[in-house]
């Protein structure tokens, strides 16, 4: 019995290839950097092509460009909410600023949600669980909501969620640094809207905002809609885009998500090379649930929210109340920064 236990989920991975995850390596932050100047890199290329015949193509690519760097920035962000890239608290809340405040949104906030997200992964509350019978009961409409959630809306469904239910998770002084944090950012992209070129922040900064949404949407959709909620965090979301090494080089190691549930102690320049020692020691289970590209799993995805049954989905909630299933695991800690 001990012996079958061992050897589900991700509990057979040596743990000799988990100390070796959870090394840090200072090395990495110099991400941080090399990220903001392949974001100024793109903005340059746009200023010196806005006579070019082909302007506009330059600039949809530098955009897309730029909203990969943004996507790779906020998953350093994110690691540094877990406590995961440095022990002074100060030192991981300043890196967690600066990477997050790309995405437009108070990482003080972020971090109070995603450590809950954590504790309560695919339970009915929890946000990535979007149960959209909550919403409307018209089968049509549902699949419609659900396909613009996971196609470009996600932000904007996240973002209300955040103020319904997250804010009053804040104490007085988190709020106000939450309110300071919005304000100093937005401040700062009025003052770039009002001093650089308009060529500029157009394809270097609202059009990469629309394209992140995207990518945000899409990739949400990938983590966990659908998966089941379960005791062990090895069976709470996918892994994807495991042969693409481009986007895991820009986007820092973010689409290893299954490995970063079980194990979110694990800094993200380590994730990729422990899930490739340890994915021989996965059980099948896990392993149906890693793909190797983005595409694929998206599109699997997509026909699923085609195929959405709203009985069934109310029946899986039909012994639950709703409204104290929320009141009580909203009223829970997340886990603590640098859990393992």
């Amino acid at each position: 019995m001990h012996s079958e236990k061992a050897n589900v989920g991700m509990n057979a991975v040596p743990r000799e290839l988990l100390q070796a995850a959870y090394q840090r390596k200072p090395i990495y932050l110099l991400k941080i950097p090399f990220a903001f100047a392949m974001w100024g890199l793109a903005g340059w290329v746009v200023d010196k092509t806005q006579s070019h015949a082909l302007a506009i193509p330059i600039g949809v690519l530098c955009s897309l460009f730029v909203a990969t760097q943004i996507r790779g920035l906020g998953a350093i962000g994110h690691d540094a909410v877990h406590g995961n890239l440095s022990r002074s608290k100060t030192l991981s809340y300043l890196i967690s600023l600066v990477c997050w405040a790309p995405t437009g949104m108070s990482v003080t906030i972020y971090g109070n949600y995603h450590l809950h997200h954590h504790k309560i992964t695919n339970r009915y509350p929890d946000i990535d669980n979007f149960v959209v019978s909550d919403y409307t009961k018209n089968p049509v409409l549902a699949k419609l909501l659900l396909f613009c959630v996971y196609t470009f809306a996600y932000p904007i469904y996240f973002l209300f969620c955040m103020t319904r239910y997250y804010v009053k998770r804040l104490s007085f002084a988190r709020l106000v640094r939450m309110h300071l944090e919005v304000a100093a950012f937005w401040g700062f992209v009025l003052w770039a809207q009002l001093t650089l070129p308009w060529h500029v922040m157009l394809f270097g900064w609202w059009v990469p905002f629309i394209i992140g949404s995207v990518l945000a949407s899409v990739t949400s959709m990938i983590e966990h809609y659908e998966m089941p909620a379960s005791d062990d965090d090895a069976f709470s979301s996918r892994t994807y885009a495991t042969k693409s090494h481009v986007i895991n080089f820009f986007w820092n190691n973010v689409s290893f998500h299954n490995e970063h549930h079980k194990f979110p102690g694990i800094p993200f320049y380590n994730l990729r090379s422990f899930h490739e020692s340890a994915y021989p020691y996965y059980d099948d289970r896990i392993k149906a649930e890693v793909y190797p590209t983005t595409v694929g799993p998206a599109l699997k995805l997509y026909g699923r929210i085609l195929q959405l049954d709203i009985p069934d989905l109310d029946r899986r909630y039909a012994d639950l109340d709703r409204r104290g299933e929320k009141a009580k695991l909203m009223k829970l800690p997340g886990i603590q920064p640098g859990a393992v």
